[in-house]
């Protein structure tokens, strides 16, 4: 076996389904198994991969509780034995060739720890899916701020999320998106995998830079093209959604950034301000409904 793709799973249980059918259609030619981990869902989701066991799954993994998507990720890591592992969110489509074509890169590029493919949306526009690796202020104007909803075409936030990256030609950007992303095992082990203190958002980010400070190159192949449709489990509780997010960019400022303890406290402020307005908003929404 070649390949272990490796998929986090939280009540998105028809997400998973249309995942693995994209799957055992569009990678036929390549040897490869699967790992499932299940975050405790409530929608069915346990049953259905219980009964694949042994059949589509080579192994799976049902925890009684949701510890994040970060540490899920490292359990499939530590049941793998393959050279290549590639992490798959369950809302994301694979298109012909396209793990073939992550494979091929990786062992044609032995200085990449990391690759991703082109990612879009299910009317097939394009996702962002390279970064810049977050400062301040590159956090303030990012994919879901305020502010970038206030200035949709400010150069901080087309700077951060290179907005005007060559999507059609390989790219070596700071970051990618984990919804698709093959890692050599081998390294993925030795830096431990990811940070589990990320509950869920920027545990890719902080992977990439780990890797970035020994060295290795990140990849974008635009010739590998999965469909994601994005937030299949996090749509439902938007403002749980945001907070996590917050928490996680703090954690990655503190962790990171080298910022000292009064820096520290005016960006809690300015976060926990941004969360209020954002509870405020939701609040609004509601009295409307």
């Amino acid at each position: 076996m070649k390949l272990t793709i490796g998929i986090v799973n939280y009540n998105t249980k028809d997400d998973l389904k249309e995942c693995l059918t994209s799957i055992n259609e569009n990678a036929k030619g390549l040897e490869y198994s699967i790992i499932v981990v299940d975050n405790n869902s409530t929608d069915g989701s346990q049953e259905f991969i219980k009964s694949l066991n042994g059949k589509t799954f080579s192994f799976i993994i049902l925890n009684k509780e949701n510890k994040g998507f970060g540490s899920a990720c490292n359990q499939i890591a530590k049941k793998t034995r393959t050279p290549y592992l590639l992490f798959l969110n369950p809302d994301v489509l694979v298109t012909k060739g396209s793990i073939e074509r992550l494979d091929s890169f990786m062992k044609e590029h032995p200085e990449v720890v990391l690759a991703t493919g082109k990612l879009l949306n299910l009317n097939g526009t394009l996702q962002l899916s390279c970064r810049r690796f977050p400062t301040i202020l590159r956090a303030l104007f990012g994919r879901a701020s305020l502010s970038r909803k206030l200035f949709p075409d400010n150069p901080i936030t087309r700077n951060y999320m290179l907005t005007e990256l060559d999507y059609n030609s390989i790219q070596y950007p700071d970051w990618i998106r984990g919804a698709v992303m093959m890692v050599r095992t081998k390294l993925f082990s030795e830096v431990r995998g990811f940070d589990e203190q990320f509950f869920l958002y920027l545990e890719d980010t902080d992977l990439c830079l780990r890797f970035r400070k020994k060295g290795y190159e990140i990849a974008y192949v635009p010739d590998a093209v999965f469909y994601h449709k994005l937030g299949g489990s996090t749509k439902k509780k938007a403002l749980e959604t945001q907070l996590i997010h917050n928490i996680s960019m703090f954690y990655y400022i503190e962790k990171n950034l080298g910022y000292n303890q009064l820096s520290l406290f005016l960006i809690r402020m300015a976060l926990s301000f941004r969360l209020s307005l954002l509870f405020g908003v939701w609040i609004i929404k509601r009295m409307k409904e």
